[in-house]
């Protein structure tokens, strides 16, 4: 019987206890690919925010706004927004703060009651009610047609069957209702990020390898103590990322479960690579390292690759080459 997700969060092992490292990776890797990703992200959401430099002020609202906005025209009005994939919040309460969804009633679904919790409490800190309901994006928990917007943001990569999703989502959306999914890696794009994420990593390695520069390596979780539990849980990343994705596969497959009006953007080369090695060094260093000068620095040096982006190369380079997809669709008023 595969073990119950939850309760690996409870075991945090004892050096007295009879449960070992060895005990908790073989219930971990018993679980099926759903429990897995309940399992890591309810571990993660103490600590998700931070690690993606998450915030909800002017930087992150612009970034939400600006991704909306490149599908969904200034005017576009919604009495029901759901976010479906919601983690902590990021998208739906950004693009709420920015004016983006003016008198909505505001939901968020996910499989991990740990960041729905976290989703629910950055809301109420910036006035927002956001009715929360931990549920499986492929198998949604709300009824046909009752919802005018689902929106999500890098979350179908980690399902085992992305278009079930999309199915989904387009059951629950009204006729006539938009879906709108942002931050999805593209095939290209991604294999593309790896190669700049691995040559970053060597790098820094091998400068922090000189006597004396060894201390701005972050230490490891076992060297900062952490148990066993938590060690195989971070282990999970590199699981919980199933797929990639070829811009006109999500297109077709839109069409295929039903939507119409279809469309997908691309966007970021030059401002991912920047972006994906920032954050290897931010992930590499120890922490008071860098500072706010560091900060400042990686967020508008991001900023002007972004204009570049979108104002140069957009023009010139082939749009499956770009890291990030964004699909916008309509559900029809009528069954087609």
């Amino acid at each position: 019987m595969a073990a119950d997700p939850a309760s690996l969060l409870r075991a945090v092992p004892d050096p007295d206890d009879e449960v070992t490292g060895d005990d908790v990776v073989a219930d971990l890797r018993a679980l099926d690919m759903k429990a897995k990703q309940e399992a890591y992200h309810d571990w993660e959401a103490k600590s998700y925010e931070e690690k993606f430099s998450i915030s909800y002020d002017e930087r992150c609202i612009e970034y939400a706004r600006d991704r909306f906005r490149k599908v969904v025209p200034e005017g576009a009005g919604f009495g029901s927004v759901l976010e479906v994939g919601a983690g902590t919040g990021f998208f739906l309460i950004n693009l709420a703060l920015g004016g983006c969804l003016e008198g909505a009633e505001l939901a968020a679904t996910d499989i991990s009651q740990g960041m729905l919790e976290v989703c629910a409490r950055n809301g109420a800190e910036h006035g927002l009610d956001i009715a929360t309901r931990q549920g499986d994006a492929e198998a949604l928990p709300y009824e046909d047609d009752s919802v005018d917007l689902v929106i999500g943001h890098a979350f179908i990569h980690h399902l085992p069957v992305p278009g079930a999703a999309i199915r989904e989502m387009h059951r629950v959306l009204k006729p006539g209702g938009t879906l709108v999914i942002a931050g999805e890696p593209t095939e290209l794009g991604d294999k593309l990020s790896w190669m700049v994420k691995r040559n970053t990593y060597r790098a820094f390695r091998a400068v922090t390898a000189v006597p004396g520069l060894t201390t701005l390596r972050k230490p490891s979780l076992r060297e900062r103590g952490a148990s066993a539990t938590d060690q195989a849980l971070a282990a999970l990343e590199h699981e919980v990322d199933l797929h990639t994705f070829r811009p006109k596969d999500v297109e077709h497959l839109a069409r295929l479960v039903g939507f119409r009006e279809v469309a997908v953007v691309t966007e970021e080369l030059t401002a991912n690579w920047f972006g994906w090695a920032v954050r290897t060094i931010e992930g590499s260093t120890r922490e008071g390292v860098l500072g706010a000068r560091w900060a400042f620095a990686a967020y508008h040096g991001y900023l002007r690759l972004h204009r570049f982006d979108d104002e140069v190369l957009a023009r010139i380079v082939p749009p499956p080459l770009f890291y990030n997809l964004i699909l916008h669709a309509r559900k029809p008023y009528r069954p087609v």
